[in-house]
């Protein structure tokens, strides 16, 4: 499992560093032997699972390249998700040290948030899965 950290500790601004800070004893339940996103049932609740073989590297791009989003009612000077397109699949970052560090993973169609700048959120990935040649297959993976 992957932990993000903030670089540095400003409030957030429209372009932000994180940064990917392993985690030092990973969850079993996160383990994934497929080199594609996706997600599997354990112990009746879904779990998304990162391809096998995104790296670091890989995961400090999607930072990068990540969308904040700040729901309706969020008042807190960090995002509340972080959201990033890879080879046609949303990734979503959620805070796991409010303000410090988040943690990532391929979002469900489900689960994406329908208030608030969603809608901007939303029209943003897919201007990133276009530039990056993945419109439709983000499209199929949201269900959108």
């Amino acid at each position: 499992m992957l932990v993000l950290r903030r670089s540095r500790a400003a409030t957030v601004r429209a372009v932000d560093t994180w940064l990917y800070e392993p985690e030092a004893q990973p969850k079993l339940k996160h383990h994934w032997q497929h080199d594609r996103a996706g997600f599997m049932e354990v112990v009746s609740q879904l779990v998304a699972k990162c391809p096998a073989g995104m790296t670091l590297a890989d995961a400090q791009s999607l930072l990068d390249n990540s969308i904040p989003y700040f729901p309706p009612r969020w008042f807190r000077p960090y995002p509340q998700r972080l959201y990033a397109v890879s080879d046609g699949v949303v990734y979503r970052a959620t805070p796991t040290n409010p303000g410090v560090s988040y943690h990532g993973f391929p979002e469900h169609p489900d689960r994406f948030p329908d208030k608030g700048n969603a809608s901007q959120v939303k029209q943003q990935l897919l201007a990133e899965a276009e530039r990056q040649g993945c419109r439709q297959e983000v499209r199929q993976w949201m269900n959108w």
